[in-house]
């Protein structure tokens, strides 16, 4: 069974560069996704030619100095108000996609962080332009994965109603994909798609999550060796998640069933 390991954020922090290119070397990612904007993009850029990883343009508009939105719960209002332009939209894709360029690669794929372009609204913006540079785009078709190591959780409901709002987006954009004709991964999956979301993440979520998946789901992951300086709000799960996937356990699990892919492979 396929499955591509894509880690995001290459580029926000020296620590995230780090990880990406220790789990690439070890076979446990496939794919990256750089943020073009952020400090570490250049060295990114970098070792990504150094040790031939596939790496995407993750579009970004809520994070670092030339963010447009003062993060994602700033987007979503605004988008909600009806003041996200689509000329910015379009503007700022082909500037994020000029400068991949000018680092002297070429994307394999275009997602987004915080996945901005999951809202069937702006979707067919994304799908148009991946659809133009004939590259696949990220489908966030995340489907809950029931954590049965939990216990519910003061909020836990209302974080499940938003997971399957957003699930209805991907389906709905899944139709607008294969009418433009546009290559996707068949599903999304990471330690995000837990619920409950485990108090300490553990290898046995990771199975779940690997049990879990389908053929050409793509597994999202965000490792870091250590939490210094990368700005991110989930750096403490994203440390532990590298520790866990440095584990000959996960390795293992992964070479049981699965057959790394990169979104090239699609």
């Amino acid at each position: 069974m396929n499955i591509i390991i894509n880690s995001d954020d290459f580029g926000i922090s020296a620590s995230a560069n780090q990880a990406i290119a220790a789990l690439h070397k070890k076979g446990v990612i496939s794919s990256a996704t750089l943020l073009v904007d952020l400090p570490y993009a250049k060295d990114a850029a970098e070792l990504a030619k150094k040790q031939n990883i596939p790496v995407g343009l993750h579009f970004n508009l809520t994070l670092g100095p030339l963010a447009k939105y003062k993060g994602r719960a700033d987007f979503e209002r605004q988008l909600a108000l009806g003041r996200v332009s689509i000329r910015l939209l379009k503007e700022e894709l082909a500037r994020q996609y000029n400068k991949f360029l000018s680092f002297g690669l070429t994307p394999t794929h275009l997602d987004t962080h915080q996945h901005i372009h999951n809202w069937p609204l702006i979707f067919p913006v994304f799908a148009r332009f991946a659809q133009k540079h004939k590259m696949p785009l990220r489908l966030v078709l995340e489907k809950p994965v029931f954590n049965r190591y939990a216990k519910l959780q003061d909020g836990d409901c209302r974080q499940l109603i938003r997971k399957l709002v957003f699930l209805i987006f991907g389906w709905l954009n899944l139709l607008t994909a294969k009418l433009l004709r546009v290559k996707t991964n068949r599903s999304l999956t990471s330690v995000l798609a837990l619920w409950p979301r485990p108090a300490q993440l553990e290898i046995k979520h990771l199975r779940l999550l690997l049990q879990k998946s389908r053929n050409n789901t793509e597994y999202m992951c965000h490792p870091i060796v250590s939490a210094e300086n990368t700005p991110t709000a989930i750096t403490e799960t994203s440390v532990r998640e590298y520790d866990l996937m440095t584990n000959p356990e996960f390795f293992a699990m992964l070479n049981n069933r699965h057959n790394l892919i990169s979104f090239g492979g699609l």
